[in-house]
């Protein structure tokens, strides 16, 4: 019987030896596979991407604005200061000297927005686009090449 329970220990040992073998050599193949992957795109990827210089900034003033309403009984405000940016200092001038179209054509274009639209990013993202599409209208050289919400507050 003495035996038998060394036959078994030997073997007990043996299996114990071998599953930590095991897992030591998957953890380190395991550490090697997400090491080059993560030196390929994380590290790559903050090496290539470059960081663009912010142009000429205009600031276009701050907003406090009715929003369009689908029920009429509670009325819904946004307060907003928006800066543009440009691609050359001329246009910050341009538009300087037109300071009145640009604060109408931006007035125009929040009051027809609801709160529901302005609430989503993609919403948001929408407004963005179109302030920045009407400002190129009323530049005769250069554009606007982004529009920032300084500070915003919807109710």
């Amino acid at each position: 019987m003495a035996k038998k329970v060394e036959v078994d220990a030997k073997f007990l040992i043996a299996g114990i030896a071998f599953l930590i073998v095991a897992v030591v050599g998957s953890s380190f193949v395991t550490y090697l596979m997400f090491r080059g992957s993560s030196t390929e795109t994380g590290a790559g990827s903050w090496a290539e991407k470059e960081v663009t210089e912010m142009g000429p900034t205009f600031d276009a003033g701050e907003f406090l604005l009715n929003l369009t309403s689908i029920n009429r009984t509670q009325p819904r405000f946004i307060r907003t200061e928006i800066v543009l940016e440009a691609s050359d200092k001329k246009v910050v001038a341009d538009l300087e000297t037109r300071t009145p179209q640009v604060r109408d054509t931006i007035i125009s274009l929040i009051r027809t927005r609801t709160y529901e639209q302005l609430s989503e990013p993609a919403g948001m993202e929408l407004l963005r686009l179109e302030i920045m599409k009407n400002m190129n209208t009323l530049l005769s050289k250069g554009e606007v090449t982004n529009v920032y919400f300084v500070d915003l507050i919807i109710q």
